[in-house]
């Protein structure tokens, strides 16, 4: 089995020295998105990875810097002539976004969109993962997920989120933890009022969960390097990455 982690958007709110939030997992030639922010699909181009083999995808909340990449992405795949249905995850919202979208006659696809709302527990199962779904603590409705791969190894990614106990009992023993990380300790009042996490709050809850490999994203524009994000997450977990646009994670 051939697995690859493409991070191809690292960045929280503002795209000024990152992308907006959009992780690629390929399967073998199967493709599955976690959120699509803004300019998700030239990214998914940028990498080699195309728009037309994307199997699935899953939206953590419903910010615009998560799911807004999905309307451009729509109208590459109708114009690519994609005839496969394409099944979206995501809160129930969506779900009356995505109607009025079609409905309106504001696109006219070559394929069906399937929604599926989410809520707690096994989602989604194929022969190559299966996924479960978790609350966080964002402030609105929003969600986590782990993916178990049929290799063994998991992921999970938490999208944005205070520390939380869910998120640390669904990352337990996990391959890779995708943990965001805004700001880092000096700003954790800013953070948690926010709904966020600092770089050292992720490295604890990949150190309690026992977790292989900690990965720092969702970074704030206000860090011009990874330098200050590294130290305040390395001193609690030492396995630990913080992704930049483009970085690849093999499994």
């Amino acid at each position: 089995m051939n697995v690859r982690v493409y991070m191809l958007g690292t960045g929280a709110a503002i795209p000024i020295n990152r992308g907006l939030p959009c992780i690629a997992l390929r399967v073998n030639s199967d493709i599955y998105l976690l959120d699509t922010g803004e300019g998700c699909q030239q990214r998914l181009f940028k990498a080699g990875l195309g728009v037309v083999k994307v199997k699935t995808i899953f939206i953590t909340h419903l910010h615009g810097d998560h799911y807004l990449g999905l309307f451009g992405m729509f109208q590459s795949m109708h114009l690519l002539n994609r005839d496969k249905p394409l099944t979206i995850f995501a809160p129930q919202k969506l779900g009356k976004v995505l109607s009025t979208f079609i409905e309106t006659g504001l696109a006219k696809l070559g394929y069906s969109l399937d929604f599926v709302s989410v809520n707690e527990g096994e989602i989604y199962r194929d022969d190559k993962i299966s996924v479960e779904c978790f609350k966080v603590d964002h402030g609105i409705e929003a969600y986590g997920y782990r993916i178990n791969l049929s290799n063994g190894k998991s992921i999970t990614y938490t999208g944005d989120t205070r520390p939380c106990d869910n998120v640390l009992e669904h990352a337990k023993k996990t391959t890779i933890l995708i943990h965001e990380a805004t700001f880092t300790s000096d700003l954790r009042k800013e953070a948690y009022e926010q709904g966020h996490s600092t770089a050292a709050d992720a490295a604890l809850i990949a150190s309690k969960a026992g977790v292989n490999e900690l990965v720092l994203t969702h970074i704030s524009s206000r860090y011009k390097d990874n330098t200050e994000l590294f130290y305040d997450a390395y001193r609690y977990f030492r396995n630990t990455i913080v992704a930049d646009d483009y970085m690849i994670l093999y499994l």
